[in-house]
């Protein structure tokens, strides 16, 4: 695993400082939803999770407002990640309808939560905070070079199971949808990301580009 993707030290114990006060904030008390918090420990420490991992929660912590709904999002709009599937978003929606309920949550939340993690499967909306948890997500993009090009390798790992061919043509597609994009970042927290990510993701199309010229070159 890139050593950039690991939680820090005091990582793990941040984790658990912040989900406490997180249900301390709804009268709830986070020793009796201990299995919960473990279940969504145990998701994020998936061994195939080479980026969408603890330490990728860690970050989107640091990066938004403490406010309920972007942080109960945060804990669950990745709960349920396996490359294989295409339903990743609406199974960690069900998840988090299921279980913020049970931890207190009142309606508008559970709602609220719902909505932002759903927002994932394309990064577009017009809410205000929803754009700012879907910029934090994608802050990546407009990483260091260097950090962004570890990124593009942890996700190649996460696919590892796809063909090499056809990674490069659906990882293109995603980059070149991304630059297509009027605006990637949605608010203006995040603008300052803009030029960073397009160069990022121009210079990612390029290298797939080279590695696809190679591989038929050497057929």
């Amino acid at each position: 695993m890139e050593a950039g993707f690991r939680l820090p030290p005091g990582g793990r114990k941040r984790l658990l400082a912040r989900w406490q006060a997180l249900l301390a904030s709804l009268g709830t008390d986070p020793e009796a939803h201990f299995p919960l918090l473990e279940r969504l420990l145990t998701h994020h420490s998936e061994p195939h999770r080479r980026y969408h991992n603890l330490a990728h929660l860690d970050t989107l912590l640091r990066l938004l407002p403490a406010k309920p709904h972007l942080e109960f999002a945060v804990w669950f709009h990745d709960a349920i990640y396996d490359p294989t599937r295409a339903d990743n978003e609406e199974q960690s929606a069900r998840l988090a309808q299921e279980s913020l309920p049970r931890l207190g949550a009142a309606p508008e939340l559970v709602e609220r939560v719902t909505r932002i993690i759903l927002a994932t499967q394309n990064h577009r909306t017009d809410d205000p905070d929803t754009a700012l948890f879907l910029d934090a997500d994608l802050a990546i993009l407009g990483a260091e070079p260097q950090t962004y090009q570890a990124y593009a390798r942890a996700i190649r790992q996460e696919y590892a199971w796809v063909p090499e061919s056809l990674f490069r043509e659906r990882r293109a597609q995603v980059l070149q949808g991304f630059l297509s994009r009027a605006r990637i970042y949605q608010s203006d927290a995040f603008a300052h990301l803009e030029q960073p990510a397009r160069d990022n993701l121009q210079q990612e199309l390029q290298t797939l580009a080279q590695q696809t010229s190679q591989a038929s070159a050497s057929q």
